[in-house]
Order: C-alpha cells, then sequence, then structure tokens
C-alpha cells in the first residue's frame, strides 16, 4: 500500500511540474501530503441524494477514523434529528432517540453511506487504475480535483470527485456519480477538521444512547 501511494504521488507530481505549472505542483504536493496522512476527521456537512424520484437532502455531522470506525448524526431534516448511524469496527448500528431504539443492521453498511467517508474515497483513488487529478478555478479560488473509480460494477455508483481547496487545504465537496455520468450523491462539506482527537468511546452505541437520553 505504502509503495502504491508513493508511486502515485510521484507519477503525479512529475505530470505536474513536466507540464510546466509548478505553483499548482506545489499546491498538489501539499495537498497529497494533507489528505494521505489524515488519521481522522471531523465535518458538518449536507448531502443529497439523487435518485429518478427526486431528491432528498440532510445535514449531518459525520466522525470518521482511518480504521473504519464512523458516526454519522442527522442533524435535519426535523423528523429524523438525532438519528446516529455508527460503525464500531465490527457491526453497524442504528439509534433513533424519539424511539429510544438502537439495532444492529450486520457487518456492512449501505453503499450510499460508506462511500460518503473520504477514507473510502481515498481507498478507491489509489487503487484506481486511471488515475485523474485537475485543478479548476471557480470564484478566484483555485481547486484540486481528484477522481476515483468505485469498484463493483454498480450502475448508481461508479466515479466519484472531491474538490480540494488550493488554499485552505481541506476538502468542499464529494460528488458521486453513476454509469451515465449523473451526480447521484452530493456532499457538501461546511466545516471540516484534519486529525481530530476522537476518545474510543463515542464509538460504543451504548455510549451514544447514554448521552441521547441524558
Amino acid at each position: 500500500m505504502k509503495i502504491l501511494k508513493k508511486g502515485i504521488f510521484i507519477f503525479l507530481v512529475f505530470f505536474l511540474v513536466g507540464c510546466g505549472n509548478k505553483n499548482n505542483g506545489e499546491d498538489y504536493v501539499t495537498i497529497q501530503e494533507k489528505i494521505m496522512n489524515m488519521e481522522s476527521y471531523f465535518c458538518e456537512a449536507n448531502v443529497k441524494y439523487i435518485s429518478n424520484k427526486g431528491e432528498n437532502s440532510y445535514d449531518i455531522k459525520q466522525s470518521v477514523k482511518k480504521d473504519g470506525r464512523y458516526l454519522i448524526e442527522t442533524i435535519s431534516p426535523e423528523n429524523v434529528q438525532g438519528n446516529v448511524i455508527l460503525f464500531d469496527g465490527g457491526i453497524v448500528w442504528q439509534y433513533n432517540p424519539k424511539l429510544d431504539s438502537k439495532i444492529s443492521v450486520g457487518d456492512k453498511d449501505k453503499l450510499e453511506r460508506k462511500e460518503i467517508s473520504l477514507f473510502s474515497f481515498l481507498e478507491n483513488h489509489i487503487k484506481s487504475k486511471d488515475i485523474s487529478m485537475q485543478t479548476t478555478t471557480i470564484d478566484d479560488e483555485v481547486y484540486t480535483i481528484l477522481e476515483a473509480k468505485i469498484p463493483g460494477d454498480n450502475n448508481y455508483f461508479s466515479t466519484e470527485k472531491l474538490w480540494l481547496n488550493n488554499k485552505t487545504k481541506v476538502p468542499e465537496k464529494l460528488i458521486i456519480y453513476d454509469k451515465d455520468e449523473k451526480e447521484r450523491v452530493i456532499l457538501t462539506f461546511n466545516k471540516f477538521e484534519y486529525n481530530k482527537d476522537f476518545k474510543d468511546e463515542i464509538f460504543n452505541i451504548e455510549n451514544i444512547a447514554k448521552t441521547k437520553e441524558n
């Protein structure tokens, strides 16, 4: 894995410098180091799911560790406010504070939730045979865009792109596309913190339930 990461890193750096875009090359090195060295993150974001029947939008808080554990809490809409999806490293849990109920749903989460994790994106990006990277300017802000192929040959989850702000070095948007290159999931980051120091207790469903009860 380390060798593969290094190979991708070197290739992209030489590609950028070879194109004569030195500043963008230096920016990408910094972004590459920042995101590849990430051990955990916390974010507040909006996630929009788009289907042939319409759109569903949720404001969420996401706490994620590199070892795969994560906690997703829904902030809005009101009818699902406080609902929690938690993966403790072995089992996926759902907690509904209004019903005061917690249930286990197995060892694998739905693809639409799994793929909004940046660690899932990075894994896909590293494994993708056709590595894609580009820079673009929007409203005077320069962005590095990384692309990845999602494994599994799913019609609705085929590829994904991550927008990173070259100035702040933080992710701003993750979009998942279907095989027809239509947007299916849009995750917009409103707040992002690298390497958040999470306590193990937050990934225990019993602690989550107690906290919500209090």
